[in-house]
């Protein structure tokens, strides 16, 4: 006696019998739990969500699963014989889903963008991370956020301010003073510049701009057009880079602004560097597309936070 087949579909195909994950996914926690409140709370949804789909699979299996009162919760004998199935399926599933989330995250590292150099909390944190973890990209001191916009890097590290829509701040640190670099040769600030330079004499220096598709806002911060007292502050050269920049302040009257701890990694012999006390200090931000999260990017920023508190 020949098997019957199942009724095919539009396709021609078998159609399968329909598996309602939800029910079961609430099912396998609330074994667990034995609380719709603390089931919910795993979930993530309502505890009204949770009787909703308890219910909704009870009537797909046909009989009660649970047995409530106003005190507890407790598996049926039906309840337990799913559970046997059920739970350890669950089980098998998240684990094979991890994995393949962790195959993933390590066939395409996450890639991080920077500015001037990586500095040493954010070294702290690559150094922990397993080897190929993580593939760094330079970006340009005055192109701060189109590669993150492109998806050519999956998270940056650049200079506050970010107020570009689709990205998102996941952080703020490294406030730093802000230096004036100027040739060796120039004499500002005192014999040694030890004491720096105010923020008013800004104003009788010809200054070096970042230069290149960075929003207004953004170039505005790094090279500010007053001094606090409110002097124009005057901007005849632009650079890409701040490599760009430092070359161009060796060989010339002009200067560049940039924060203190970039100094410690551009010093070079035909340049002086000068605190400048009265310029707001600049800061680091951590930003990613709010459309293309990196599965590791989290994990990444909590790691950085726990580095400096």
């Amino acid at each position: 006696m020949e098997r019957p087949t199942p009724a095919p579909g539009a396709s021609g195909t078998p159609v399968l019998p329909e598996l309602p994950l939800q029910e079961l996914e609430c099912f396998a926690v609330l074994v667990h739990q034995l609380h719709f409140g603390r089931t919910a709370e795993r979930l993530g949804v309502s505890q009204g969500r949770v009787s909703q789909l308890i219910k909704r699979l009870e009537s797909r299996v046909g009989a009660p699963v649970f047995q409530r009162t106003s005190r507890r919760v407790e598996l049926t004998g039906l309840g337990r014989a799913l559970a046997e199935q059920v739970v350890p399926a669950f089980e098998r599933l998240r684990e094979g889903y991890d994995a393949a989330r962790a195959a993933a995250a390590t066939a395409r590292p996450l890639r991080l963008g920077f500015q001037c150099a990586v500095y040493e909390p954010v070294a702290r944190v690559l150094a922990r991370l397993p080897e190929g973890t993580v593939q760094l990209v330079e970006l340009p001191w005055a192109d701060p956020f189109s590669h993150l916009a492109r998806g050519e890097v999956d998270l940056a590290i650049v200079l506050a301010p970010c107020r570009e829509p689709g990205l998102d701040v996941l952080m703020e640190f490294s406030r730093q003073p802000v230096y004036l670099a100027v040739s060796a040769e120039r004499r500002l600030g005192g014999a040694d510049g030890a004491d720096g330079v105010g923020a008013e004499e800004l104003a009788g220096v010809p200054l070096i701009e970042p230069r290149g598709p960075a929003p207004e806002y953004w170039r505005w911060a790094q090279a500010p057009r007053r001094t606090p007292g409110g002097r124009e502050l005057a901007y005849p050269a632009g650079a890409a880079t701040i490599q760009e920049g430092l070359s161009m302040v060796a060989g010339t009257r002009q200067g560049l602004l940039l924060c203190e701890r970039s100094t410690a990694y551009v010093r070079r012999p035909d340049i002086r560097f000068l605190p400048v006390p009265g310029l707001e200090p600049t800061a680091l931000e951590v930003v990613q597309h709010e459309r293309r999260p990196h599965r590791l990017a989290a994990g990444f920023v909590e790691l950085l936070a726990g580095l400096l508190d």
